[in-house]
């Protein structure tokens, strides 16, 4: 085998590897990210529940007010 063409396997390897330790890396992010998000969603959803429930105890009082 020629010289150059085993650097030239070599140095196509060595970028294969660096290829895939950086695309798993960006995986890893991309997977954190959306646990982040999807447990901020919960609680955006939960805050929003219990403003729809202050909201409608509001209504139920002016509406209280306005029939007296």
């Amino acid at each position: 085998m020629d010289t150059l063409t085993l650097f030239e396997i070599l140095t196509l390897a060595a970028g294969l590897i660096g290829v895939y330790v950086k695309l798993t890396q960006e995986l890893h992010k991309l997977k954190s990210r959306i646990i982040s998000l999807e447990k901020t969603e919960g609680e955006v959803k939960q805050m929003l529940n219990e403003l729809l429930t202050a909201v409608q105890e509001i209504k139920i009082l002016l509406a209280g007010q306005g029939i007296r």
